[in-house]
């Protein structure tokens, strides 16, 4: 009897130790790509950089509205490694400085690295459904991962301090910056979550604008139009089964 339960405890230690090694690969393995691809992160130069060269002239660098540049957005080059890359997401005080991709299957990206090979971390990736271009609301999903990656870093804003203290997120997007200033930062169960990419009037994407503010753990003063544009990040979260951090953030250029 005794041997047999020391067999069964052997099986369990090389059963757990092979899980333990394969998320060390894989880690290990995300690791790697991902710092093959920062080295493509666009380069943002701010306006009052520009304007100490002498020339006057942005050497063909794009501007976005708030005055910024983006002097590379390296999009050719993403999307020829990955043809679904849309865009490139940074947010200040955090690890977030990812491509994003969009497919037409949502679970895909859960288990593809952005050169589309299987792992644990996934990439981030936008609601299948969304059309980038035109909805008022843009979904962004990403793995919260232990070792700090993917959108881990979006529940900071889950900490009051870290909320208030304005993190904005950045959009690299057509060759121009788009900035976000967080609203609205919540956990809900995923079957109660209710997120709109469109809406059929006016008034109803400023009422849901408003509803998304009010589920906010912590409260901000904002007043919304029919101008704004929305865009909301997804993660697991662990306070309970089911659980999802919700981050909700209006375009502020």
């Amino acid at each position: 009897m005794r041997k047999i339960i020391n067999i069964i405890l052997v099986a369990i230690i090389i059963v757990c130790l092979s899980i333990i090694g394969y998320k060390y690969y894989n880690y290990n393995k995300d690791d790697k790509l991902n710092s093959e691809i920062q080295d493509l992160q666009p380069v943002i130069n701010e306006a009052s950089d520009l304007d100490n060269n002498s020339s006057g002239e942005n050497d063909g660098q794009d501007q976005s509205k708030d005055g910024d540049y983006v002097n590379s957005a390296n999009e050719e080059q993403l999307k020829s490694i990955n043809s679904d890359y849309k865009m490139w997401i940074q947010i200040e005080n955090t690890n977030i400085n990812y491509p994003v991709v969009q497919s037409s299957d949502n679970d895909y990206y859960l288990k593809h690295n952005f050169r589309k090979e299987s792992n644990i971390s996934g990439t981030v990736f936008v609601e299948s459904a969304n059309d980038i271009d035109n909805d008022k609301n843009i979904i962004l999903y990403g793995h919260n991962m232990r070792n700090g990656t993917m959108f881990n870093n979006i529940t900071n804003y889950k900490e009051e301090s870290f909320f208030n203290e304005d993190n904005k997120i950045s959009i690299i997007m057509n060759n121009t910056l788009y900035e976000y200033e967080v609203f609205s930062v919540y956990v809900k169960n995923v079957n109660e979550v209710n997120l709109a990419i469109g809406f059929a009037s006016e008034d109803e994407f400023i009422n849901y604008a408003y509803n998304e503010a009010e589920e906010s753990l912590y409260k901000k003063d904002v007043d919304f139009s029919a101008e704004d544009n929305l865009i909301t990040l997804v993660t697991c979260s662990y306070e309970f089964t089911d659980a999802r951090t919700i981050v909700v953030a209006r375009r502020c250029n």
